[in-house]
């Protein structure tokens, strides 16, 4: 589509990072634990490329958004304000956001230690709970559904920065999106669900679906913010209805299942004001999570052999460039670097590979998150 792309991650063996259609690529220090660095790094780059747009692609945002005068100096930062992202990615922040702008959220209680916790999950005969910061489908603490047990009371820490939403369990169908926003107006959007997932979390099989509501309540938030950049949103859809679960305010897995043109245009901003809507039935996998679950979980073998045998296009397993399929086996060596370093989650099959993969990238909070308004006003 006529534009030249580099890649950037603080992985070398990131497959982006070893594309053939990547111009040029660049290995940063990790933001979590070195910002500055990191920053710097990516200022680096920016003075030796022409690069017209900065897209993050992962919760480096944050880092970058918190330092964007410096980014700016040399490119556009495709983000919103850090206020905003802040506020967003709190669970907490968007629940009370989502509350005033009339989203269906289920009933929230706020857990900020321990004993706050247990006592809200006595509010609820079946109670899901998580902390306002995490992501990937981990550090779920549930009595129901396929994680009931999984991770226990003694494994949670709740913080007054950190403090655990709980909630009733919901039963019904995962939906998530992913939209691309240009000053509160969203320019292209798709929904999709996880036909298979990893440890029941995070998806490995996608497809895209057509669902009005989630488009909705994307422009609601965007409005409300003032957003610019990409965001994403998890739902709950139920017999009562679909409820939003929270907001990424980042890219997922749903920019694969969105085709290449309505992404294009997206971005560019071709879309006449009109908000460009995936269709339906597209659908994405990652081969090697197939295989890996084929041997861990063998009771699963029948349909993920099935999923692995289907002619549904690999994320990375490009014909045309291979090289990002066998990268993600080095990748794979910083999930183990990750378990020798902190031990296996435990014995009951609790995954640690989000963990390990995404520890040196992830963001969860400064103590000074500012309230969903503050950050709206902030945007406007």
């Amino acid at each position: 589509m006529g534009h030249e792309v580099h890649a950037s991650d603080a992985l070398w063996s990131a497959p982006g990072n070893h594309s053939r259609f990547s111009a040029g690529h660049v290995v940063t220090a990790p933001p979590r634990h070195e910002p500055e660095q990191f920053v710097r790094d990516i200022v680096q780059y920016l003075r030796e490329h022409p690069i017209d747009r900065l897209i993050p692609s992962f919760e480096e945002v944050f880092y970058l958004a918190r330092h964007r005068r410096q980014i700016e100096a040399h490119t556009e930062l495709f983000a919103p304000s850090y206020d905003v992202l802040a506020a967003l990615h709190d669970k907490s922040t968007m629940v009370e956001l989502a509350q005033e702008l009339g989203v269906d959220v289920a009933p929230t209680l706020l857990a900020r230690d321990r004993a706050e916790l247990e006592a809200a999950c006595r509010d609820f005969p079946r109670f899901f709970a998580r902390p306002a910061y995490t992501r990937g489908g981990v550090t779920l603490f549930t009595n129901a559904g396929p994680l009931a047990g999984v991770v226990r009371l003694e494994d949670c820490h709740p913080t007054p920065e950190n403090p655990y939403l709980v909630q009733p369990f919901l039963d019904g169908r995962g939906l998530c999106t992913h939209s691309i926003v240009h000053h509160g107006r969203v320019a292209a959007h798709v929904s999709y669900i996880h036909p298979l997932t990893l440890e029941h979390a995070g998806g490995i099989v996608f497809e895209s679906v057509v669902v009005p509501e989630t488009l909705r309540v994307t422009r609601l938030v965007a409005e409300a913010t003032g957003y610019h950049g990409q965001i994403s949103f998890d739902f709950m859809e139920t017999e009562q209805g679909i409820y939003l679960v929270e907001c990424n305010p980042r890219p997922t897995a749903g920019l694969t299942v969105m085709p290449d043109a309505i992404f294009d245009d997206g971005m560019m901003e071709r879309t006449g004001g009109e908000t460009l809507v995936g269709p339906a039935g597209v659908q994405r996998k990652l081969s090697l999570a197939l295989l890996r679950n084929m041997v861990v979980h063998w009771e699963s073998l029948p349909e993920n052999l099935a999923a692995l045998a289907s002619k549904t296009p690999d994320i990375y397993a490009d014909p045309d460039d291979l090289v990002p399929l066998f990268s993600q086996l080095f990748a794979y060596g910083k999930v183990l670097k990750y378990r020798l370093a902190n031990g296996r989650a435990d014995n009951r099959g609790r995954s640690d590979i989000m963990q390990g993969y995404f520890e040196d990238l992830t963001f969860d909070g400064d103590g000074t998150v500012p309230s969903f308004r503050t950050a709206a006003r902030r945007a406007a």
